[in-house]
């Protein structure tokens, strides 16, 4: 089995997983990392590493065809939302053509969750609790009903990665907002030119935030295999440094709604936080592996090997997708070599 992993960056231990999830499934293959940065931490740790355009650049999707068409690869799996967003128009699908289970939603599907704005309304039509959210435009009636005290989430509405993330009171809102809205990206990726409307704002909940991992066959039946959580319990620039292993159950209901609603391919990273209550409402939705996956990995969850399986068309394997709760897991620094020279 041939799987490519595209804009791994510096999540490089998804391609030494997958290697170790291949060998742990007796099945011959090989990974192979894909990217248009040439010193990213993936290339040395790839079985292959094959340099490609950059995605919002003209030569893209002529690199990606021509060499799907010559190599032949069974399983696609990327890393990056904007890549994401790019391969959903109709590219993910000429590489299906070509044999290759894609891990991509569907272009309509994606545009709803790289736009934090149109995703938060589609769960409150499909009845998933999550917090009300309005653009950077649109604040009024939010600011009217706010109480003495109550704190706002202000972040891009075609973010990733936490980008563009302010807390503020009601007071420093349109503050917060106006310095937001001059990194905000467009959902291609490139600066946006909208202002507010570019950023979105909700009420910052009280309660523990989450992370969870919904897990779905590739076979195109979207059935979901396993969820995974962790409790957040220190971040660091917008990634989770210290999380916690706890028990799926109270995510279950919503993430088997997420999946009826998008209908995803292999893994699906959300975000919860609850409420004063303890009611865990949906923040955010990454359709992709994401970064707080790993804290299960080390928990004893195998996702890749679950995949890779459904990628061969083998039975389902639930024991892959146990771990232990409870389990505490800091992040941590690494360095990898991507080339050696000479003393001369």
């Amino acid at each position: 089995m041939k799987i490519v992993i595209a804009s791994a960056g510096r999540r490089a231990h998804y391609i030494e997983w997958f290697r170790e999830g291949l060998r742990a499934q007796g099945i011959c293959g090989e990974v192979v990392a894909m990217e248009y940065r040439t010193t990213s931490p993936s290339f040395s740790l790839a079985d292959r590493a094959v340099p490609t355009p950059a995605y919002n650049s003209q030569g893209y999707r002529d690199a990606l065809l021509s060499w799907f068409e010559r190599e032949r690869p069974q399983l696609f799996v990327c890393l990056n939302d904007y890549e994401l967003q790019i391969l959903s128009r109709g590219l993910a699908d000429e590489l299906r053509e070509l044999g290759c289970t894609v891990l991509v939603l569907g272009e309509s599907l994606q545009s709803i969750v790289l736009d934090k704005y149109r995703m938060s309304t589609a769960l409150e039509e499909n009845g998933i609790p999550t917090p009300a959210t309005r653009l950077g435009s649109q604040i009024g009636p939010m600011l009217a009903l706010a109480a003495p005290g109550d704190r706002f989430v202000v972040k891009h509405r075609f973010g990733s990665g936490s980008t563009g993330l302010r807390f503020a009171t009601a007071a420093e809102l349109d503050q917060a907002i106006m310095e937001s809205a001059k990194t905000a990206l467009g959902d291609d990726g490139r600066p946006a030119q909208n202002g507010p409307d570019s950023i979105v704002v909700q009420k910052r909940l009280p309660g523990i935030e989450y992370g969870v991992d919904g897990v779905f066959s590739v076979d195109g039946s979207s059935r979901m295999l396993g969820v995974l959580a962790r409790r957040k319990d220190q971040m660091r620039g917008g990634d989770t440094d210290v999380a916690t292993t706890v028990s799926p159950a109270p995510f279950d209901a919503a993430m088997l709604g997420i999946g009826n609603l998008l209908r995803p391919t292999g893994a699906i990273d959300v975000d919860f936080r609850e409420t004063a209550e303890g009611e865990p409402l949906v923040i955010d939705i990454n359709p992709r592996l994401g970064g707080g996956y790993p804290f299960c990995h080390r928990a004893g969850a195998d996702l890749p090997s679950a995949l890779i399986r459904s990628a061969a068309g083998l039975e389902h394997r639930p024991s892959l997708l146990d771990y232990g709760f409870n389990v505490t897991t800091a992040r941590r620094e690494e360095f990898t070599v991507l080339s050696t020279g000479t003393r001369d």
